[in-house]
């Protein structure tokens, strides 16, 4: 496995820095990665993680500029999102016998669950879950979410989910080039942390109930709460 990391890493690193010196292809390759990854379905094949990271990482030892990469990732994440829920508005049901989309219907039923659950905030915290994300746009067109609504929190999420994916590369860089190790690493370590936050941001109430034995009277407290309504705060 590490192999297959450290291939991956080292192409894509030798890419990236091989179009480092155009400031326009960079922009322009950023710009449509983060396109592809948010497009309905076809998103599941783009590795925008590990491309990202790296590019954060690039950054840092300032072969690219920040800004200017920053603001055409999000550029292309509110793009790609809007061509999800384009195509989810104008297919409807009718979405389920089109090629690729009908290949996916399992995980398409899936992002409608999670639409129906969380609402409008499906679309920020989806922006966030592998596979999830490349569904939760078009589902939303699909159940005739408004698309003044859906632009707002499209927007919104955009900014933040391009400084989380870049930043970590960015910071992991300046530290991995600190104990003398590569830029490679940044993919491995970067994918590391990224789960690990989200898995304390999306299950932090079940996280703080496993510690809570731990935590004496305040635990004993949330314990009270919590396990009487376990779904409250989802």
């Amino acid at each position: 496995m590490f192999e297959f990391f450290h291939a991956i890493s080292t192409w894509l690193e030798m890419f990236l820095q091989g179009i480092s010196d155009n400031f326009w292809l960079s922009l322009v390759f950023i710009f449509l990665v983060c396109v592809g990854e948010a497009v309905f379905i076809v998103g599941l094949l783009v590795p925008s993680l590990p491309i990202l990271l790296l590019t954060g990482g690039l950054i840092a030892q300032g072969s690219l500029p920040f800004w200017p990469i920053y603001f055409a990732a999000v550029a292309g994440a509110i793009v790609g999102d809007a061509i999800s829920y384009t195509v989810g508005w104008a297919l409807k049901d009718r979405i389920r016998t089109v090629w690729p989309f009908k290949n996916h219907l399992a995980l398409i039923e899936k992002g409608e669950m999670f639409f129906a659950r969380h609402g409008g905030k499906a679309i920020f915290i989806g922006r966030f879950i592998t596979g999830v994300k490349a569904v939760i746009p078009g589902v939303a067109g699909m159940m005739g979410m408004s698309y003044r609504h859906f632009s707002v929190i499209n927007v919104i999420s955009a900014f933040v989910w391009a400084a989380v994916h870049i930043l970590p590369g960015m910071l992991l860089t300046g530290w991995l080039k600190s104990i003398g190790l590569s830029l490679e690493l940044v993919i491995i370590v970067g994918a590391l942390v990224l789960t690990v936050l989200f898995l304390i941001v999306h299950f932090w109430k079940r996280i703080l109930l496993l510690l809570a034995p731990y935590m004496g009277e305040f635990g004993r407290s949330l314990q009270a709460r919590w396990q009487k309504q376990p779904e409250a705060g989802h």
